[in-house]
């Protein structure tokens, strides 16, 4: 097939335009109008909840119908079960998280259903590069549209015979009433045409986003090999000077001396209760550490996957470099009682509620990285568990009321924060105002935080569900 003013190679690769060629399912044209079309019944102009999350499943059955000829029913099933665990979040509320998770889901979905073989590395490999591989053939396919001439005759070729001057015409119209009253009034009493029936701008905005969106799924029978084709390692002859089995091993033995005199500091003030310097309260002592200790846990086991080819056939390096993991770990378990006291005394927020979810991470991964050495593993055999370890977090934080947990856990003890608590999302409502009803001191007033109301099945959400039930209990057992 060759396409008049398109090269050859971009015209051969458009096969969904090539009646010659089919696909292994249904036409990828036909199955997007069918998305835009629900995505406008789903999404458009009402506020995102289960709408939202039932398109992204609708996509996803959109995606297999143009590959169902080549599926198995395992294949088929897998990728089912992915799109529903990752989709399942917006269920509960609709936020950048759960968005991303169901985003995530749905390419994978996607890649699982078009992949030739079911590979995990190559899986995640295709995923990563489905969004940049998407815009290059989205940007090839536009290019390489044409339109088959129809028979002389047929509805198609009127349409077709008409199209150029009635729109052109209708352009000209349309100038010539900005320009002339006269022509403005003849238009008016010809065709009393209202406005308002055309689709507002914003409207048409969403159409053309989600289908540039949705397209690159419609044509992953095209782009998978690409896609799970393994990448090329380039050759690299320099090598890092200052790692070498000397200078390895010796750091070792200093930074295994270094880190001991912090444990038995830790141990000290934090866990033996030894009297601090004078001037220094326990809470400033948590809060100087916590954070900076993180980080330098987190270098630590850079440190330990960048120095494993270089620990050579002595068994005491080896020894050592699992005496400083280990020592790590403790140094995250000293972050994070450090932070406990720091938010006992000033109470938990976000970030400080972030910071023990990244702690226990990297705590996780250092235990992982001991896991790898022992078990003789690559590097990227931590890599892709800790990926899926920040992956199962992300996922868990989303299914829970973050702010609600908080609220609840200021107002319990009377901890200070109470202007942070009136800005919280509608999430610590039930908290807040069960704090009111119980003190009868009124918190927020009306600047705080407000439960919303869902006026539609398509902006129902679990989470805002459950809260007004938690809210009418409350009032009613007054």
């Amino acid at each position: 097939m060759v396409v008049r003013g398109v090269p050859e190679r971009l015209a051969n690769d458009a096969w969904w335009l090539d009646d010659e060629d089919p696909p292994k399912g249904l036409r990828a044209g036909p199955v997007l109008l069918l998305v835009v079309l629900c995505a406008d019944l789903l999404i458009w102009d009402f506020r995102p909840g289960a709408g939202l999350a039932i398109w992204f499943l609708v996509a996803g059955m959109a995606t297999f119908l143009t590959l169902y000829r080549a599926l198995d029913r395992r294949r088929s099933l897998t990728a089912l079960a992915v799109l529903i665990i990752c989709v399942a979040p917006l269920f509960e509320v609709v936020q950048l998280g759960t968005f991303l998770v169901a985003l995530a889901g749905l390419m994978t979905c996607g890649v699982i259903l078009a992949a030739p073989v079911f590979a995990p590395q190559g899986l995640t490999r295709a995923v990563l590069r489905l969004p940049g591989a998407g815009i290059v053939q989205t940007c090839r396919d536009i290019f390489a549209m044409r339109v088959s001439t129809p028979s002389t005759g047929s509805v198609k070729s009127v349409l077709l015979d008409w199209a150029l001057p009635a729109g052109i015409g209708a352009l000209f119209l349309t100038l010539f009433a900005a320009a002339n009253p006269f022509v403005d009034q003849w238009l008016v009493a010809l065709g009393q045409f209202d406005m308002d029936l055309l689709p507002e701008f914003a409207r048409v905005l969403l159409w053309a986003m989600i289908a540039l969106a949705i397209w690159p799924l419609l044509r992953l029978a095209t782009m998978i090999g690409n896609l799970m084709r393994p990448a090329s390692r380039p050759t690299c002859s320099v090598q890092l000077a200052l790692l070498n089995g000397r200078s390895v091993s010796r750091a070792l033995v200093v930074f295994n001396l270094i880190f001991l005199m912090q444990t038995v500091m830790d141990i000290g003030y934090l866990w033996g209760g030894a009297a601090l310097p004078e001037g220094m309260t326990y809470a400033e002592y948590a809060h100087r550490g916590a954070y900076p200790l993180l980080v330098t846990a987190v270098l630590a086991g850079l440190f330990a996957l960048l120095a494993q080819p270089y620990l050579g056939a002595a068994i005491w390096v080896r020894r050592l470099l699992y005496l400083w993991i280990a020592q790590t770990v403790l140094l995250v378990v000293s972050s994070i009682l450090r932070l406990d006291l720091y938010v006992d005394v000033y109470g938990l927020t976000r970030l400080r509620f972030a910071a023990f979810v990244w702690m226990g991470l990297v705590a996780l991964g250092l235990v992982l990285i001991i896991m790898q050495m022992v078990g003789r593993h690559s590097v990227g055999w931590v890599l892709q568990r800790a990926f899926g370890m920040g992956f199962v977090a992300i996922y868990c934080c989303n299914l829970f009321n973050i702010d609600g947990f908080i609220a609840r856990n200021n107002l319990a003890d009377h901890r200070p924060g109470d202007f942070y608590l009136c800005q919280l999302s509608e999430g610590a409502v039930p908290a807040i105002r069960a704090d009111e009803l119980r003190t009868g001191y009124d918190l927020c007033g009306s600047w705080g935080p407000h439960l919303s109301t869902r006026k539609d099945w398509r902006e129902w959400g679990y989470r805002n569900a459950r809260l007004h039930r938690s809210l009418a209990t409350l009032e009613a057992a007054q």
